[in-house]
């Protein structure tokens, strides 16, 4: 009995492929962030002020805090976020993904969307305060 036990969590073991498992490559998210400038097929007004929406990336708990001190919310509503993803993908438990990249001090967010609607996507511009 105890062979079989022992073939059995072998081969559970043995089935674990670290390789499959997703991976964010997020290390670089991780502190504050101030939104700087929103690429949309909207408008806004040039007195706009988009510093008022900050993150804050806690990536040891894949946890994203969003802050908004004014009363325009551009990215999400004030409040917590978890996310998981792979690669440079974040999909947050609302349902939502997000393209990132970290360039030097700025950070862009990409919303992915229906590709079919042209009119609904929205690049995020971040840079560190």
């Amino acid at each position: 009995m105890k062979r079989i036990l022992l073939f059995i969590v072998s081969i559970v073991l043995l089935s674990c492929d670290s390789e499959n498992d997703p991976v964010i490559q997020d290390a670089a998210l991780h502190g504050e962030w101030m939104l700087q400038e929103i690429s949309c097929f909207c408008g806004f007004d040039p007195e706009t002020d988009f510093s008022e929406t900050k993150l804050f990336f806690d990536v040891e708990n894949s946890k994203l805090t969003v802050i908004n001190e004014g009363t325009s919310q551009f990215f999400k509503e004030a409040g917590e976020y978890y996310y998981g993803g792979q690669n440079n993908i974040l999909d947050f438990t609302d349902g939502t993904s997000y393209q990132f990249q970290v360039k030097g001090r700025q950070l862009s967010l990409v919303y992915l969307d229906n590709p079919n609607i042209a009119d609904d996507e929205v690049a995020y511009y971040f840079i560190r305060p």
